[in-house]
C-alpha cells in the first residue's frame, strides 16, 4: 500500500458514536504500555509486534473477548447465510437477518470492526517497519500484508467496493476501489509478501514468534499460508475473469514455498483468545446446528457431526433457518436442537490445509496447470479435514449415500425432502458441475465453523444446495431463490462520506441492498 501519514489513522465512515469509541480503542492500543517509551518498546521487537494480536484475533471476531459483537458482525449473518448454523430466537420478533430483513445496527460492525482494528493496526506496521528498516523488518511487514489481505478480502466480499488503496489519506471520508480493484491490489500485495517472506525465511531474522497466535514465528509456515490464500482469491474471481483467475492461481501454486499442507493450517488461539461461538451458542444459547448440516453429515453418516454439534436427549438435532410464528415456538425448540460443539477455549481455524486441497481439486477440474488430479486433490482433502478433527476417514470417500430428507423435529409441515443428492464417493463420468458440487461439498464441511467463506463460496458456486427459508421479509428486496447476495454499506457512509458513497453505488452498479451482487457473484452456470 501507499505510504500513509501517521495521523490519519481512521475513517469518517462509521458513526459518531463508533467513530469515538473506535478512536479512543485505537489510541489505547498505540500507546505504549506503562508508560515506557518507543524506544524502549523496539527491545524485543515489541515496538512492532505489539500490533499483531490484535490483527491476527479481529479476522475472525473476537479481540474484544465481547462474543456479542461476533454475533451481529458474522454469527447472525455469514453463519447462517452459509448454511452452518440457524436461530429459533425470537430476534427483533422474528423479523432480522435470518428472514432477509437487513438490521444495519448489526451487520455494520463487520465494516466498522475491520477498519478501526486491522486497518489502523496495520497501518501503524507499516511505518513502524519503514521507521526501523525493511531490510530488518520485512518480514514483519509481509506478514502485516497476509492479516490485512485476509480480512479485507472478507469485506470486499461482503460489500463490494472498499475504501483500500486510499485508505487514511483523506482527513474526511474515503474515496473507495472497486471490487477488481480491490482484487488486483490483493493479489499484488501477496506476490510482494510471498517474494520477501521467501527470502527472510532463508536467512537469520528478527524474530516474530512471541507475537505468532498461529505458527510460533515459522515463516516458512506463514510464506505458504501467503500463497495458499492467494489461490483462494484466484478461485474467487475465476467466473468474473477465467483467465485472470487461472493466471494469479498457477502464480500461487508454483510459487517458492508451496502450498499449505498437513499442520500448515491458519489457527488461531493464545492471547487471551477466547471462541465467540462459545458466548453465542453456549452462554446466550442463540445459535444452533442447522437443519442443512443435519441434511448433509446425517445423510453421509458423516462421524465429523459429533464434533460440529452437542447431542441434546440422546441426539443430534437441527433447525431451519427463517423460522415463521417464533413467538409460539422458540422455547420449545430450544429444548430439542443441538448447540455448537465448543468451548471458550477452542481455537479458531481461518484457513486450512483441506481448503487448500479442495481448491486444487476445483483448479484441476477447471484444466489449470496442477500436477494432481481433482479425485486424487478431493480425497486429500477429505483426508485432511478428518485428521483435523481427530479422525480416521476409512472408506468415507468410497460412500455413495446421499443428504437425507429433513423432519422438523416439532412442526410437521416443515419436513422437506432433501435439495442436495450428490455423494461422496468421486464418479469420473460425472458432469463438470456434478464434480464441482462433490468438491464444494465437502469444502462446505470441512471449513466449518467460519461461515463467511462459506457464504462466499455458496455465492460463487451455488453449492452446496440449502434449503430455503421459510419466512422471507425483505418486502420484495431480496428473492428466496436467490438469497442475500451481499451486505449493504453502513448508513453512517451515506451520512459522513456522501461523496465516497456515491462513487461506491457506481462502483457497485446496482442498488445498495442485499440482492445486488459483488463483482464476482456472475449467475451463470459454473463452467
Amino acid at each position: 500500500m501507499k505510504k500513509i501519514y501517521r495521523l490519519v489513522i481512521l475513517l469518517c465512515s462509521v458513526s459518531v458514536v463508533l467513530l469515538q469509541a473506535c478512536t479512543g480503542q485505537f489510541e489505547k492500543m498505540n500507546t505504549s504500555p506503562f508508560g515506557v517509551t518507543d524506544e524502549e518498546l523496539g527491545q524485543d521487537n515489541n515496538f512492532i509486534g505489539m500490533h499483531f494480536p490484535t490483527l491476527q484475533k479481529s479476522i475472525y471476531w473476537n479481540n474484544s473477548g465481547n462474543g456479542w459483537e461476533f454475533q451481529i458482525n458474522q454469527n447472525l449473518a455469514d453463519d447462517i447465510w452459509s448454511g452452518y448454523m440457524a436461530t429459533p430466537t425470537n430476534f427483533a420478533g422474528g423479523v432480522n437477518t435470518q428472514t432477509y430483513f437487513i438490521i444495519h445496527g448489526w451487520v455494520d460492525y463487520a465494516w466498522s470492526q475491520a477498519y478501526s482494528s486491522v486497518m489502523a493496526n496495520a497501518i501503524r506496521v507499516d511505518e513502524k517497519c519503514e521507521q526501523l528498516g525493511m531490510d530488518v523488518y520485512g518480514h514483519f511487514a509481509a506478514i502485516n500484508t497476509i492479516l490485512r489481505v485476509m480480512c479485507m478480502q472478507r469485506i470486499c466480499d461482503n460489500y463490494g467496493p472498499i475504501i483500500y488503496s486510499q485508505y487514511g489519506q483523506s482527513l474526511t471520508g474515503g474515496a473507495y476501489d472497486s471490487g477488481v480493484d480491490a482484487y488486483k491490489a490483493f493479489f499484488k500485495e501477496l506476490t510482494e509478501a510471498s517474494n520477501t517472506l521467501a527470502a527472510f525465511a532463508a536467512k537469520e531474522s528478527a524474530s516474530f514468534a512471541k507475537f505468532d497466535l498461529a505458527y510460533g514465528g515459522d515463516l516458512n509456515k506463514w510464506l505458504r499460508l501467503c500463497n495458499s490464500l492467494r489461490l483462494r482469491c484466484a478461485m474467487r474471481v475465476v467466473k468474473y475473469d477465467p483467465q485472470w483467475a487461472k493466471s494469479e492461481g498457477e502464480a500461487a501454486i508454483n510459487a517458492t514455498g508451496g502450498l499449505m499442507g498437513k499442520g500448515d493450517s491458519f489457527i488461531i488461539s493464545g492471547g487471551g483468545w477466547r471462541h465467540p461461538l462459545f458466548t453465542c451458542s453456549i452462554e446466550y444459547n442463540d445459535i444452533f446446528i442447522s437443519a442443512d448440516i443435519l441434511s448433509i453429515l446425517g445423510g453421509y453418516n458423516d462421524p465429523r457431526l459429533e464434533k460440529f454439534a452437542s447431542p441434546k436427549n440422546g441426539k443430534i438435532v437441527g433447525v431451519r433457518t427463517g423460522l415463521p410464528d417464533l413467538d409460539k415456538t422458540a422455547e420449545d425448540y430450544k429444548k430439542l436442537i443441538s448447540n455448537i460443539n465448543v468451548t471458550a477455549d477452542n481455537p479458531a481455524t481461518l484457513m486450512s490445509a483441506a481448503e487448500t486441497s479442495f481448491l486444487l481439486a476445483e483448479a484441476a477440474l477447471r484444466g489449470w496447470n496442477v500436477p494432481g488430479t481433482a479425485k486424487d486433490y478431493y480425497e486429500a482433502g477429505i483426508e485432511a479435514s478428518f485428521s483435523d478433527w481427530g479422525l480416521s476417514a476409512g472408506s468415507y470417500a468410497q460412500s455413495e449415500a446421499v443428504p437425507a430428507d429433513w423432519i422438523d423435529p416439532l412442526v410437521p409441515a416443515f419436513n422437506t425432502p432433501a435439495v442436495s443428492k450428490v455423494s461422496v464417493k468421486w464418479d469420473e463420468s460425472a458432469s463438470l458441475e456434478e464434480k464441482l458440487e462433490k468438491i464444494i461439498t465437502q469444502k462446505w464441511i470441512a471449513n466449518f465453523p467460519e461461515g463467511k467463506n462459506a457464504w462466499a463460496e455458496f455465492r460463487r458456486t451455488g453449492y452446496p444446495r440449502l434449503f430455503p427459508v421459510l419466512k422471507n421479509d425483505s418486502q420484495g428486496e431480496i428473492s428466496t431463490e436467490d438469497r442475500v447476495r451481499r451486505l449493504p454499506f453502513p448508513t453512517s457512509e451515506e451520512r459522513d462520506n456522501p461523496a465516497g458513497y456515491a462513487e461506491a453505488l457506481k462502483l457497485l452498479g446496482g442498488p445498495d441492498n442485499g440482492a445486488t451482487r459483488v463483482f464476482w457473484d456472475i449467475k451463470k452456470g459454473n463452467f
